[in-house]
């Protein structure tokens, strides 16, 4: 056999092997159910992540420990081992307490006028200042260039100055 259909024989097998590994770890529950209850713990923390306290001021929910707050993380717990997914739970608290309760506010009607004006205002604020400033960089070309050169009378004013600057050492 040569060398080269043997590393692919060995090649072979190794992932063979890596693939029935895996797919026993996952079956067997051995090591499978703290990796699911891990998983359900990362979903649920996800979802508290993107809602916001009801009572207070821009708190996110999973750092909140109002007894509503308390309330909301057992039921977005509830949910998920029923089989909702995170935007059906997203979907119901927007339903009960209103898209305040958001972390990410839709952009969509009024919301999306607002993001609309704010990013409007930001382009013209920096469309008047790059103006503004290539046209004092414009001014200051323009005055070097052309500025180096004295009038007669400038020029008598200088040569005055410097004799009177020399009699005074």
């Amino acid at each position: 056999m040569p060398a080269a259909a043997r590393l692919a024989l060995i090649a072979c097998a190794a992932t063979a092997i890596a693939v029935a590994g895996a797919w026993a770890s996952g079956h067997l529950g051995g090591t499978g159910e703290p990796a699911r209850a891990q998983d359900f713990e990362a979903q649920a923390l996800q979802v508290e992540q993107q809602l916001m306290c009801p009572r207070c001021i821009n708190v996110r929910l999973d750092h909140c420990e109002l007894t509503i707050c308390e309330d909301m993380r057992a039921e977005i717990r509830d949910q998920l081992a029923a089989g909702r997914s995170g935007d059906d739970i997203l979907l119901y608290f927007s339903d009960r307490f209103g898209d305040a309760v958001l972390a990410e506010l839709p952009r969509e009607g009024f919301n999306l006028w607002l993001f609309g004006w704010v990013g409007g205002s930001t382009l013209l604020v920096a469309a008047i200042g790059a103006t503004a400033l290539w046209r004092m960089r414009r001014a200051a070309a323009l005055a070097a260039a052309g500025g180096g050169s004295l009038d007669a009378s400038e020029e008598r004013w200088l040569d005055e100055q410097l004799r009177a600057g020399e009699g005074r050492e």
